[in-house]
């Protein structure tokens, strides 16, 4: 079912969702173990507590990926297509190509992604880099360190394949713990 409704964080602008609640259980959701849920996911803000208290004066960064609105820019298997299709109310079928943001799950492959991708250069990190969702808190002893880890993230995010790129828009670089700490907790999840 498609509905449009206002998210808690946007009251009054109201957004495109889609129920993929399976009521019937044709299609359960099974899960590849190497699937993170949530609740395993590093804290964003505990993570830089700790971090600024064994570095006076460390920078931090906020690295949201890119998606648009509806959906995640990974791409859904010609297998999983079926789950992720509707008829709209003139009886026409649409799937998606890529993740749905509302399909239930799709958090675990945008972690997934964003964790595979960040392997590539975890021993470089040394630990200044987590990631949770689509969104990576880049740590710094100082602005020059920062830097260079973002340089990194950024290498690693957008080297291959095409489809993933940093939000710029929707990031903060360099910045404090106190600017952190007072973001929307919606921001940091």
């Amino acid at each position: 079912m498609a509905t449009a409704k206002a998210e808690p964080h946007r009251p009054g602008k109201l957004d495109f969702f889609i129920n993929y609640e399976d009521r019937y259980d044709n299609f359960p959701m099974v899960f590849p173990p190497s699937f993170v849920h949530p609740s395993k996911w590093p804290h964003v803000l505990p993570t830089a507590e700790s971090f600024a208290e064994k570095n006076e004066g460390a920078r931090f960064a906020l690295i949201r990926l890119w998606s648009a609105p509806h959906f995640y820019p990974l791409m859904v298997g010609l297998g999983n297509r079926q789950n992720t299709s509707f008829l709209d109310s003139a009886g026409r079928s649409w799937e998606w190509k890529f993740v749905p943001k509302d399909m239930p799950g799709s958090e675990y492959s945008a972690h997934h992604t964003t964790e595979r991708r960040l392997q590539l250069l975890q021993k470089q990190f040394e630990g200044h880099v987590i990631s949770r969702a689509d969104l990576i808190l880049v740590m710094g002893k100082d602005a020059d360190e920062l830097l260079k880890y973002c340089t990194a993230v950024t290498f690693a995010i957008q080297t291959k394949p095409w489809l993933r790129e940093i939000d710029l828009w929707k990031s903060f670089i360099n910045v404090d713990l106190e600017f952190l700490q007072g973001l929307d907790p919606y921001w940091l999840d």
